[in-house]
Parts: C-alpha cells; sequence; structure tokens
C-alpha cells in the first residue's frame, strides 16, 4: 500500500484534476521578476510580478505572467526568484540559480519545482505590455527654430538634443546651435555654453555623435567667409565648442539642407548648393568629408543633376544620404536617390527612382535613418498601393534589395501628405517603432510597432496631446524609449517609456 501511495503522489503530478497539495508542503515559486541590475544593457527598468495572491495552490501548475513591453530582447533574460524552502529548481535537465542562470523567454519557460518527492511545474510567460509616456523636465528659457535632432550616446546610452535657438532668447543664445543632454536628477542641461558658434542661416542645422562619444554640429553658417552660408562644422572637446577645420565655412557654397554624419573615424557633410557664385552649379548635390585634418568637396560623379533636398544618417563606418530630384531626370519626375559613403567612396543604392505604379509627382518628403544593427531605413511617399501613403524600407544585404516594412504602406489611418512627419527606430530585440504626426487629430504624435509574432503593425496609440513637428524617436541599448519634438510655441518636448 505504501509504495502504490508512492506511486500516485510521483504520477499525479501530470494529472491535475487528482492533484491535491492542500494538506501538504508543495513546491512553490514564491516570488519571480526580471531585474535591471541582473540584465544590464538589456533591460532599462524592472519587471517584477506580484505572487501575493497567488491562486494556484491545490494545482499541478502555478502560472507566472510577467508583462514587458515589445521592446524588450527576450531570448536572453536573467530571472530572480524565490521558492519554498528545500526546493530545487530546473529548466529541463539544467539547474536554476536565482540572478544567475538565463534562458530564452520568446515562448513560455517551464520551471520544474522538486521538493522531496513532489514536483510542481511553474509556467512563466512574458506577456506584452504597452509603452507608457511621460513627459520629462521641461526646457524653460530656450525655444526651438526648425527641427530638434536626438541622438544618443553610443558610450553612456544619454540622450542628446541639438537644435538651433530661437530669436527671443537671450542675446548670446538667439540664431546659435544649443546641445542638451539629460542630467542625472532629470534636468535637461547645456553642454558648454548656450547658443555658441556663429548665427545659423534658416533652419539648416544637424547633430550627431561620433562612434567615440565625440559630440558634432553642423550647420549652414551666415558668418562664413569662404561664401555665406556655407557649412561649418564644431565639435565639443570636453570643455567647449570648436570649430573643425575652419571657422570660414568648409566650402564656396551655400548650404540648403545641411545635413551631417560621424562615423568611426571620418566626418561626412551634404548640402544642397543655393548659389549662382559657389564653386559648384546650383541645386546640386555637394558631399564634403573631412579626413587628414583637412575638409574635401565634390559633387558625387553620379548624381550631377539637380536636387530639391536632402537628409543623411550615420551608422558605425557608413553614411547613407536620400535626396529627392528636382524636377524630371530622364523622364522620371522627382525620383529620388540613395547613396553611401564608406571607406573614402561614394557609391549609388538607388538613384532616379519611383516605386512602380506610382502617379503622384513632387512629393517631398523622405527620410533616412540607421538602425542599432546598422541596417539604413529610409521613407518616402507614394500612392503605387492605390492610395496615398507613406512607405518605409531598409536594405536587405542577403538579396542586395530595398524591401517594404511590413510589405505595404504603412497603415495611418488618414491621408498623409508632404507635412506628415515620420520617426523610426529599433528597440533592441530587433523591432522597429515608428512615431508619426496624425493630421486626424490635430497633428499630435502617434506611435506603432511592426508586432515580430504577427508581423503585422500594431494599433496606434497617442504619446501627447500636442502638436507636433520635429519629432525624433531613440532607443537605448536597455530598451527605453525617448521622444522629442517641437510643440506649442517653439518649446521642446521629450518623453520617455516608464512602467
Amino acid at each position: 500500500m505504501a509504495l502504490v501511495a508512492g506511486v500516485l503522489i510521483q504520477t499525479a503530478c501530470s494529472d491535475s484534476s487528482n492533484y491535491v497539495y492542500n494538506d501538504v508542503d508543495a513546491p512553490t515559486m514564491l516570488s519571480f521578476g526580471f531585474y535591471k541590475a541582473d540584465n544590464p544593457g538589456v533591460l532599462g527598468t524592472d519587471y517584477v510580478v506580484d505572487l501575493s495572491a497567488d491562486q494556484s495552490k491545490g494545482t499541478t501548475t502555478q502560472n507566472v505572467t510577467v508583462a514587458m513591453p515589445p521592446t524588450v530582447e527576450k531570448t536572453h533574460l536573467v530571472a530572480r526568484f524565490t521558492t519554498s524552502d528545500g526546493t530545487t529548481v530546473k529548466v529541463g535537465a539544467d539547474e536554476q540559480v536565482s540572478q544567475s542562470t538565463a534562458n530564452d523567454f520568446t515562448l513560455p519557460v517551464d520551471y520544474i519545482l522538486t521538493k522531496g518527492q513532489l514536483s510542481r511545474r511553474c509556467a512563466v510567460t512574458i506577456s506584452k505590455a504597452p509603452l507608457k509616456w511621460k513627459a520629462l523636465a521641461e526646457v524653460t528659457g530656450l525655444t526651438v527654430y526648425g527641427d530638434p535632432v536626438l541622438k544618443l550616446s553610443p558610450l553612456t546610452q544619454q540622450p542628446y538634443i541639438g537644435f538651433k535657438t530661437r530669436a527671443g532668447n537671450s542675446a548670446t543664445a538667439a540664431n546659435h546651435s544649443t546641445v542638451l543632454t539629460l542630467g542625472d536628477d532629470g534636468q535637461w542641461k547645456t553642454v558648454g555654453s548656450e547658443g555658441f558658434g556663429h548665427l545659423v542661416n534658416s533652419s539648416y542645422f544637424d547633430f550627431d555623435i561620433a562612434p567615440d562619444g565625440t559630440l558634432y554640429v553642423a550647420y549652414a553658417d551666415q558668418e562664413a567667409t569662404v561664401l555665406k552660408n556655407g557649412m561649418s562644422v564644431m565639435k565639443f572637446n570636453g570643455a567647449d565648442w570648436e570649430f573643425v577645420g575652419t571657422d570660414k565655412g568648409l566650402l564656396k557654397a551655400v548650404s540648403n539642407y545641411a545635413c551631417f554624419a560621424a562615423i568611426d573615424g571620418e566626418l561626412v557633410g551634404a548640402q544642397v548648393n543655393n548659389s549662382a557664385k559657389a564653386d559648384y552649379a546650383n541645386r546640386t548635390l555637394v558631399v564634403s568629408n573631412y579626413k587628414d585634418g583637412a575638409w574635401h568637396s565634390q559633387i558625387p560623379g553620379m548624381l550631377t543633376n539637380q536636387v530639391y533636398m536632402a537628409n543623411m544618417a550615420g551608422g558605425k563606418d557608413a553614411a547613407y544620404l536620400i535626396s529627392i530630384n528636382r524636377g524630371a531626370v530622364s523622364g522620371v519626375n522627382y525620383g529620388y536617390n540613395v547613396l553611401r559613403y564608406a571607406g573614402g567612396e561614394w557609391t549609388p543604392m538607388v538613384l532616379n527612382y519611383l516605386e512602380p505604379g506610382n502617379t503622384t509627382n513632387n512629393i517631398a518628403m523622405i527620410g533616412v535613418t540607421v538602425a542599432r544593427n546598422n541596417v539604413p531605413y529610409i521613407w518616402t511617399m507614394d500612392d503605387a498601393s492605390g492610395q496615398l501613403g507613406v512607405r518605409i524600407k531598409y536594405y536587405d544585404q542577403a538579396t542586395d534589395s530595398w524591401l517594404t516594412l511590413g510589405g505595404n504602406i504603412l497603415p495611418l489611418g488618414f491621408t498623409p501628405d508632404r507635412h506628415t512627419e515620420v520617426s523610426l527606430d529599433l528597440a533592441p530585440n530587433g523591432t522597429p517603432y515608428v512615431v508619426y504626426t496624425n493630421s486626424a487629430d490635430q497633428g499630435y504624435p502617434y506611435l506603432m510597432y511592426l508586432d515580430p509574432d504577427t508581423h503585422q503593425w500594431s494599433s496606434p496609440s497617442k504619446v501627447a496631446d500636442i502638436a507636433a513637428s520635429g519629432l525624433n524617436l531613440k532607443f537605448t541599448n536597455g530598451g527605453v524609449g525617448y521622444i522629442t519634438f517641437c510643440g506649442n510655441s517653439n518649446h521642446l518636448y521629450t518623453y520617455c517609456t516608464y512602467e
């Protein structure tokens, strides 16, 4: 009889209808969570489940669900847990150590809890929690002219924002460049002086951070003496901002749509020349690079036609430039181009292109970013799908082709126009997120992501009740998201994810 009873107790683990632990000291998971301290560089905060109201007593399975946003990379997470006294814990054949053992939580993980001759399953599932956004400290005393630029330090993941300071601020700041960083106290602080360098022409300003952590700004310089409104570049030397190479302007050209990227060991700039007095044909794209202590400028040989506008982004060792042609080139109206700069050379990736079936011309919308995996993403606008929409593409190196993210235009729920803005970044787990201005809701910023499980775009969610322009979106390596934009009365607004 004793032998039969022992067999029944052990086999009952697989039969929940006959399994009753009410009168025995069953193995139990008492606490469970994923902590930032145990997952450095992976988690930006703690995710802990409350097991105090656990209703699974007397069952074969204890279900534990931890809600985490889709930004979290789940393939190598370390759990922190406690169990009832005398309990051993295994996943498969591997013994589990709290705050040490990592597992892949892409799918539910079964922890087998054993105490004496009793075994019990603890099924841990990570569910999807929506991203929540909170406003960070306000930036007082400064207003923005044009679009602010958000970057993260590749060394510290600290957020920085660069922008042209609007007239009406202090005399030293008006119409100059300003860079802010978020301090440990949660307050935004200027990097170096407030309003440094020469006067910035119009809104032609850009900001980037090199792989070594050095901060750079580039802008159309009203005080350039080579030619007024030519591009100048400055860097932060740890104490103050200084010009790179020259304070007279990089080239004899007027720098409209000035854009800039600081890649590994080299600086790259581009502009659309807007002067017949320049050393370059009017309205052509002029690119510049800084090497061996000097700036070198040229018109790329594969793109000598007139260009309407341009934008640039840099990865670790390559910069990508997207532009729209001015008018018709070889029978194609306002086709776009993508050029890649690496190893001292410019190479074409896309030239004079429109989506097959597109019937809309002169859509002045382009953008480019380089994700954390160094893959370039671009966005344009077309009606090739039968309706006007924003299309995001990424470069697939395996097939040497540009593929549409999500397979089609973004499901925005409204018809975009040239004033619609988007910004894209990838979360640490590779999930693409897009923030955009919703013209169907007063231009407020909205967010959606491409679900890695369903491969469908999520339902849009509103970030703030503020009409936005100059949108930026960045995720840290730990999954913390930042959104910045220019809002009411040209004030700078910043938001951060929270739990």
